[in-house]
């Protein structure tokens, strides 16, 4: 007993490192399944033993005093197990900072996610009110709730809801923003997860009411489209969804739906749909009701109160928002329903390339300018680019008068550039001194390339009142030669190779 007394006592110590070190490997890195069984067989083991020191201690408990020799081992012991305790408990509360471990996770999901049961599980009987009701009773939801992006809700021919898909927000009465993340499938039992944020900075958007959609659903015969859709054997899952107020251009699966939502007391939109056959669009909150899936079947879209927007007051508010972009950027900008480039030099004065015809691939351009920011352009030269067609490169000004635009072929294997001092009444095509050149990059005679072959200008770079062009064989390429000028593009002079370095 005097053997066991003394043996146990090393084996409890020798089984709580493993147990600890399991302990830290689960809160590092997760897994309980796998780490349980360890777990259980160290710490049963570390169990007998301690019980048994114990019992050997209490029937043979011998005074120690004035052994150096058990004293020094016990002190190692106890030294031991406290830097055990003080490694593995400071790895552990290392994996609890947030994105340090499972652990924290763990924890981030206990302390912001709630299980709250459906019990109101068939929207047919009780709507989405009885989904927001089962919420509510939890959460004690918001009295005016926002849609952070959709409300999606699927369900079966008979109204059993099967899954759900949404991110509420609203202020609470503190006045913070709270939002609830919630997920809801079926499949995996007959609780919605619920994902909770209380420091939530934003700003509450209109347009995202959710209410609009209760009220849509109120008042559409949706359940007998469902009904129809069950009868012809489409009896999928079905799906509602809601986003807001949403544009459409076409009127495929549109019903208008009478009823107020913008709270002013009055209907409005009637023939909005109908005036979509002149093109524009039309904007209103919307429920639709489709069979994911199924692309064949063409959603029903209820809208109500949807406002109409006519194709030229479209463009209009497109080519306010491209000025806007323009003046905000540090380079040129292409609007890509048009093709035409901008170039601001200040909020007030700007300049426009703009296509005058297209054809193949490339196109023609007139110069125009502006100097309210855009509030309305004239045209200031017919042909920039001097009767040749191909893609604008760039536009780009130093002041008001000097400024360059670079016109490339649709295949980009060449291009040209044109230099303004009139702030863009005219242009000229700027020449390089070709017959400079002395050395090619090293590329040049793996590829076979020969100075003329250098024939693709790209915008050019200015520092300090220099100016430097790099030439490439083609746009793709990227070993070119440089050409510099020092007298704002009346002359250039070769300096060799460019230089890739900044």
């Amino acid at each position: 007993m005097k053997n066991l007394y003394h043996v146990c006592g090393k084996i409890s110590l020798l089984c709580y490192i493993p147990i600890m070190y399991q302990l830290w490997h689960l809160c590092q890195y997760g897994g309980m399944k796998r780490h349980l069984p360890a777990l259980l067989f160290w710490t049963m083991l570390c169990g007998v033993a301690w019980i048994l020191w114990l019992i050997a201690r209490w029937k043979f408990k011998k005074n120690t005093t004035g052994n150096t020799g058990k004293s020094k081992i016990y002190a190692l012991e106890v030294l031991i197990f406290v830097a055990v305790t003080v490694f593995f408990c400071g790895k552990i509360v290392y994996s609890a900072i947030p994105y340090h471990g499972a652990l924290s996770w763990k924890m981030d999901e206990f302390i912001h996610q709630r299980k709250i049961v459906l019990e109101h599980d068939n929207i047919f009987e009780d709507g989405v009110e009885g989904i927001l009701a089962d919420l509510d009773r939890k959460l004690n939801l918001p009295d005016e709730l926002y849609v952070s992006d959709s409300f999606r809700v699927g369900f079966n021919d008979v109204g059993t809801v099967q899954k759900i898909s949404t991110c509420l927000y609203g202020k609470n009465e503190k006045g913070k923003i709270k939002t609830y993340l919630i997920d809801y499938d079926a499949d995996k039992g007959n609780r919605m997860s619920v994902w909770l944020d209380e420091n939530t900075h934003g700003n509450l958007v209109e347009d995202m009411r959710l209410a609009p959609m209760l009220h849509i659903l109120k008042n559409a015969e949706w359940q007998k489209i469902v009904s129809a859709w069950s009868e012809k054997g489409l009896d999928q899952q079905y799906e509602i969804l809601y986003a807001g107020r949403r544009a459409f251009d076409v009127k495929d699966g549109l019903y208008y739906l009478p009823g107020d939502v913008d709270g002013d007391g009055m209907d409005s939109g009637t023939n909005c749909i109908a005036k979509l056959d002149f093109g524009g669009n039309i904007v209103g909150f919307e429920v639709s009701l489709h069979i994911p899936g199924l692309e064949e079947i063409t959603p029903v879209r209820y809208i109500m109160e949807p406002s109409y927007t006519t194709p030229n007051q479209i463009k209009d508010e497109h080519k306010k928002q491209q000025v806007a972009q323009a003046k905000d950027a540090t380079s040129w900008t292409v609007d890509r329903n048009d093709d035409s480039m901008y170039f601001f030099l200040d909020d007030f004065h700007g300049w426009r390339l703009s296509v005058a015809d297209a054809a193949a691939g490339s196109r023609l351009y007139t110069m125009e300018k502006t100097e309210d920011g855009g509030a309305s352009w004239r045209s200031i030269n017919q042909d920039p680019f001097q009767g040749h067609d191909g893609v604008a490169e760039g536009l780009i000004f130093y002041d008001e008068n000097l400024g360059i635009a670079g016109l490339s072929g649709a295949s980009q294997s060449s291009s040209m550039l044109y230099l303004t001092k009139d702030g863009g009444a005219t242009f000229r095509e700027i020449k390089l001194p070709m017959e400079q050149v002395t050395k090619l990059p090293e590329t040049a005679k793996e590829y076979g390339f020969t100075v003329e072959d250098y024939d693709y200008l790209e915008m050019p770079e200015r520092s300090e009142n220099v100016l430097k062009i790099k030439v490439t064989p083609e746009a793709s390429e990227d070993d070119g030669i440089r050409f510099d000028s020092t007298d704002d593009g009346e002359t250039w002079i070769y300096q060799g190779i460019w230089d890739k370095t900044p």
